[in-house]
């Protein structure tokens, strides 16, 4: 794997004990990260995370010591959360050398304006999904959950997770995609004419139409094939998975992005 650009983005890699293929593939992914400038992570790092206090119980201690180690080799990281590990707070940022970013996000990166999102609330048609969304960002909720024991929050968190993958079976492809008029409604409310999420782990570069401007949709793929990740440079975004490369390019004399394929 050679990683080019000084920035690079990743999504949705659903960091569990229970799958030690998936951990060794992030280790040997940050080690490929050293020199890079900055790390961003868009959402759901973990499979599910119920608290700073949990690393270690969850068998996730390697992964906050190789986020360590990558910072402390000169590496920002920026990490937002996702609708699995929302729950990741400052502790965890302190010991881990990791910046929360709140989203959505404006960022300038590598000289691009682009709009940061995990993805999930674009998905405004899954609607069971935004329900609950709106129940676990209240301050409240979190609170509560937070003061329960770590056995309390793991039964809560495991069954979360058993009825979600059984709601999925019942939903349409359609209904767990985003919806178009929720990314224009975005990025017509930003200055960008980039788009970067992850979430539906379905990894590709799609253009969107504004009223005022043409913009780009870069959707970052899961980590269940290998790593997907994007590599920002000043005249190339490039989005590789599974073994494919979508890019964006331009030039001095032309400012505007054209995408490019590559297998």
């Amino acid at each position: 794997m050679d990683i080019t650009g000084p920035v690079v983005l990743i999504s949705d890699l659903h960091l569990t004990a229970e799958d030690p293929t998936g951990l060794e593939c992030f280790y040997a992914f940050a080690q490929q990260l050293q020199g890079v400038e900055q790390l961003y992570i868009l959402g759901d790092l973990f499979e599910y995370w119920i608290g700073d206090d949990s690393a270690e119980a969850l068998g996730l201690t390697g992964v906050c010591v190789a986020l360590k180690r990558l910072h402390e080799s000169g590496t920002k990281i920026t990490l937002m959360t996702g609708n699995r590990d929302f729950l990741l707070g400052q502790d965890f940022c302190r010991s881990t050398g990791c910046q929360l970013l709140q989203e959505p996000a404006e960022a300038e990166i590598s000289g691009h304006l682009i709009l940061l999102q995990h993805g999930d609330k674009l998905c405004t048609d899954d609607i069971n999904h935004q329900r609950h969304r709106a129940i676990v960002d209240q301050p409240s909720w979190r609170k509560n959950f937070l003061n329960r024991t770590f056995s309390q929050r793991q039964s809560l968190a495991q069954a979360g997770r058993s009825q979600s993958e059984a709601g999925k079976r019942y939903k349409s492809a359609d209904i767990m995609d985003v919806n178009d008029a929720a990314v224009e409604s975005s990025l017509l409310n930003s200055r960008c004419s980039l788009l970067i999420h992850g979430h539906t782990h379905r990894p590709g570069i799609h253009a969107v139409t504004l009223k005022n401007r043409t913009a780009w949709r870069i959707v970052l793929g899961d980590w269940s094939a290998g790593p997907s990740y994007v590599s920002a440079a000043s005249q190339r975004i490039d989005l590789h998975f599974k073994e494919q490369v979508l890019s964006l390019s331009q030039s001095e004399e032309d400012p505007t992005l054209r995408l490019h394929h590559e297998s």
